[in-house]
């Protein structure tokens, strides 16, 4: 009876123990719950402050070089031209920490609406001109087909893909030019960004796509970045319903970077 006494006492003591490193654990992964939102928080607070006069100033250059404030020789046309340039990696680079931090904590949201993808890139290629015309890089655009049609998408999410591939074209290419082209059959609009720059090797391309990947050609140069851009693009295709990919021969043989997004599916708001 006295055995039957200290083995129940013992199972009592070990629930008990068991009840509350239960208890620990879920507050401990609360508290971690919670420091985790303060950090998206901020990031996204600190991420609006910093945007409004990051396009204030993008708004600023661009008419001194266009000439809205009288005339520049040619040397301080150039040095307006790499401020433009260094604050559009800015503006990217709180972008896409904005997503990050909004995808993280589920509050991404969309507006879906009828767009012309043709206007959304000729327009992002304008505003990248800068970038490339730095490295002596070329950026061709090719429209592949007569009509590219009318698609339904959340034009700020998707500008902000595109500009993320050009801009990684633009990182690891050292000459040479960088195409940028468009196309479309029954069921997709496809875009591609083809550059001659370093290539992928080929046990880089499964962590592409992955948050803070910059495996990419790191060995051959020392680039900028953070490893957020080729993830974010990833998430906002993947909210449309479409499909990213890489594509390269192998290191030294340039690469290709494309997506596709469907003609026909209409996407709810969210």
């Amino acid at each position: 009876m006295g055995i039957l006494k200290n083995l129940l006492n013992h199972n009592i003591n070990k629930d008990s123990v068991n009840e509350k490193e239960l208890d620990d654990f879920k507050k401990a992964n609360e508290k971690l719950r919670q420091l985790d939102k303060t950090k998206s928080d901020f990031i996204s607070l600190a991420s609006h402050q910093l945007r409004t006069p990051l396009t204030a100033i993008k708004g600023y250059v661009s008419m001194m070089v266009d000439g809205d404030f009288g005339e520049f020789n040619n040397q301080a046309i150039s040095v307006l031209k790499r401020v433009y340039s260094a604050n559009e990696k800015l503006i990217q680079l709180v972008e896409n920490l904005l997503n990050v931090s909004r995808i993280e904590s589920g509050r991404l949201y969309f507006n879906f609406q009828d767009s012309k993808i043709e206007e959304i890139v000729k327009n992002a290629i304008n505003e990248l001109s800068h970038s490339a015309e730095e490295k002596n890089l070329r950026l061709i655009y090719k429209k592949l087909n007569k009509i590219i049609p009318i698609i339904n998408i959340d034009e700020e999410k998707i500008k902000n893909v595109i500009i993320n591939l050009i801009n990684n074209a633009i990182k690891y290419t050292t000459r040479g030019s960088i195409i940028v082209s468009l196309k479309a059959n029954k069921e997709n609009v496809e875009f591609c960004v083809s550059d001659s720059g370093l290539g992928i090797r080929h046990e880089d391309m499964p962590k592409l796509f992955k948050k803070f990947s910059r495996g990419l050609g790191m060995s051959l140069v020392d680039t900028e970045g953070t490893g957020l851009g080729l993830y974010v693009s990833r998430m906002l295709i993947k909210s449309h319903k479409g499909k990213i990919w890489a594509e390269s021969k192998g290191s030294g043989h340039g690469s290709s970077f494309c997506f596709t997004l469907p003609i026909k599916k209409k996407i709810k708001n969210k």
